[in-house]
Formats: structure tokens, sequence, C-alpha cells
């Protein structure tokens, strides 16, 4: 269990990782675009702006993951039945929410293109709604992948708890 573990937040640590560099990469595109004559501040603007939620996720996703695996061990250790428990609950919501942030990173994609297509001569509103429409493809991406780690690893506390008769409770 202690491998299914570590392989996951491993997952989550160079997710952050990625996230932060995508959003630093889109910081400097937004600077390079900011000052551009093709009629772009808007979408540099929240490309910028968003970007920046971007590596805020990312950087506190990187910090916070060393210490919650070092609580989970020693979890894992001290009470596996409250480590099933428990961490299968949150799993389990962690999933849910995976599902719910890609319905609506869909929905920002789908509405973006069509306000982007419908407003192409107003170019702040059409800036906007593409850049809207960049990170979130970025995020669809970046969470359908976080999600079928999870599965994997959810999968792996379902079983270990079944073996040890853990009942796993929503929470």
């Amino acid at each position: 269990m202690e491998q299914s573990l570590v392989t996951y937040f491993d997952g989550e640590k160079y997710g952050a990782v990625v996230i932060a560099s995508m959003g630093l990469l889109a910081v400097v595109l937004a600077g390079i675009l900011l000052p551009s004559r093709w009629e772009l501040r808007a979408f540099a603007v929240t490309l910028g702006l968003v970007a920046l939620a971007e590596i805020a996720l990312g950087v506190g996703l990187f910090l916070r993951t060393g210490p919650q695996v070092t609580d989970l061990l020693a979890q894992l250790r001290s009470d596996p039945t409250a480590f099933f428990s428990d961490e299968g609950a949150r799993m389990a919501r962690v999933q849910r929410t995976f599902i719910i942030a890609q319905y609506v990173e869909m929905g920002v994609i789908v509405v973006g293109a069509l306000v982007a297509f419908a407003q192409k001569n107003r170019f702040a509103v059409a800036g906007i709604a593409l850049a809207l429409l960049c990170h979130a493809a970025f995020l669809l991406a970046f969470d359908l992948i976080a999600e079928r780690r999870g599965a994997v690893y959810l999968g792996a506390l379902q079983s270990r708890a079944a073996n040890a008769n853990v009942a796993l409770e929503p929470h």
C-alpha cells in the first residue's frame, strides 16, 4: 500500500511542477503579447492573470504534498483502519471533484470558442474568451490525467480495505 500511496503523490508532485511551469510560460507569453499591435492586450492580460492562479496552485500543491505523504504514511503504520477509512473517503471526494471540474472546463472551452467566434470583431471580448479557452483546455488535460492516477490509487485503497475488512464510508 505504501508504494501505491507514494506513486500517487509523486504524480501529484510532478503535476504541481507541470502546472506551475505552464503558468510561468503563460505569464512569459502574456508579457510578450501585451505590447503587441495585434489587439491582443485583453488576451494577454487574461492569459497572465489565470496563469498566476495556476502558478499559485502548482506551488501550493507542491509544498503541501511532502508533508501530506509523511502524515499519511505515519497514519497507515499506526492506525491502518482509520487510514483506509479516511483516505478512501477523501479520495472518493477528490475523484468526484475531478468530474465536476472537467465538466466546468469543457463548458468554458465550448462557451469560449462560441464567444470568440461570435465576437471575433470585438477584440477584447474575443481575447478574453480565447485566453480562458486555452487555460481550460490545459486544465482539462491536466485533470483527466490526475483523475486517472487518482482512480488507480483509490482502487488500491479499496482493494486493501476490503482485504482488511475495513468499511470505506463516504464522508
